[in-house]
């Protein structure tokens, strides 16, 4: 359990948000539903949404609105905090939400432990999740008990699978986080860059699985190819190490498990299956060669296509 030291009042909820009115107002009560005590204020670092996300948010005293121009992920994340009161940052989705009422008091547990900068939760899919997201989170974030992630000796070469760290659900101590920042260069995966640099500084991240989101994607074929592209390239940035044969290694372990699956539980989605095994495949392969490729491909394979704007432009 949490100790008094940290109580909620000391902790601010930072939501990047464009046009979260599906999801904003469960994920406002769900927050303030929090026990012993909800957070101390929301903070939305709005991207100029046009549909009913701000309306709603503003009727809430308890939530702040910050607007931001340029985004990026690290940027938007890194603004909050620097408005932030709170002696600890959590990070939401827009589209995630607390499972339950104790999700916050189980993400800040941790932090009784002074050597830890930062935590993340375990994320269960939605009722329509397709089966490739759902083997995904179960993969990525299996139940159990707290995982500790340190540097364990000098010289130690950290890798994506090392750091792994999520900003779908986390919390970070404010005041490393103005110390150690989000790259707010990076198109996503400013995530794995955090986890990265805290490891190298000597603090511990740890996954907490009693903290419980729901979240998951729907996406098509197209989305999984642009999503896997940005993801590849994001890490090539993060992690020098993170060559052609790094993607290989990882993509083939993970497809022979997912295929397994697949093959044990949905052989109905075979067909379908191989289509979206081609689009993560090619999407995972391209993101290698973003330096050798035309800006009109960057931007036409790309999700987040503003990036090669402000890269480039």
């Amino acid at each position: 359990m949490i100790s008094s030291s940290l109580p909620n009042k000391d902790v601010s909820v930072i939501i990047p948000t464009l046009n979260a009115g599906e999801y904003i107002q469960k994920l406002i009560t769900a927050l303030l539903n929090q026990k012993p005590s909800p957070p101390c204020e929301i903070i939305l670092v709005e991207s100029g949404s046009t549909d009913e996300t701000v309306t709603i948010a503003s009727a809430y005293p308890e939530v702040r609105i910050v607007p931001i121009a340029d985004f990026s992920h690290g940027r938007a994340r890194n603004l909050g905090a620097s408005h932030a009161k709170g002696d600890i940052v959590i990070f939401v989705t827009q589209d995630a939400l607390p499972r339950d009422d104790s999700w916050l008091l189980n993400l800040l547990a941790p932090f009784t432990d002074p050597r830890v900068a930062a935590t993340y939760s375990r994320q269960v899919p939605r009722a329509d999740a397709p089966f490739s997201e759902r083997f995904f989170l179960s993969t990525r974030f299996p139940p159990g008990s707290p995982v500790y992630r340190q540097k364990t000796q000098e010289g130690e070469i950290l890798t994506f699978e090392k750091v792994f760290f999520s900003n779908v659900s986390s919390a970070v101590r404010r005041s490393i986080l103005l110390e150690y920042p989000f790259d707010e260069t990076l198109i996503m995966s400013e995530d794995q860059q955090l986890s990265r640099d805290l490891l190298e500084a000597g603090y511990v991240v740890v996954y907490a699985p009693e903290s419980v989101v729901i979240h998951s994607h729907n996406y098509t074929l197209a989305m999984v190819f642009k999503r896997y592209f940005d993801s590849v390239y994001s890490l090539t940035e993060i992690f020098p190490s993170h060559g052609f044969g790094t993607s290989v290694c990882i993509g083939v372990s993970y497809l022979w498990k997912e295929f397994n699956y697949v093959l044990r539980h949905h052989p109905w989605t075979l067909g379908y299956y191989f289509l979206y095994t081609a689009a993560k495949t090619s999407g995972t392969l391209l993101g290698h060669f973003v330096k050798v490729m035309p800006r009109f491909l960057l931007r036409k394979f790309s999700m987040h296509k503003y990036h090669w704007d402000e890269k480039i432009g």
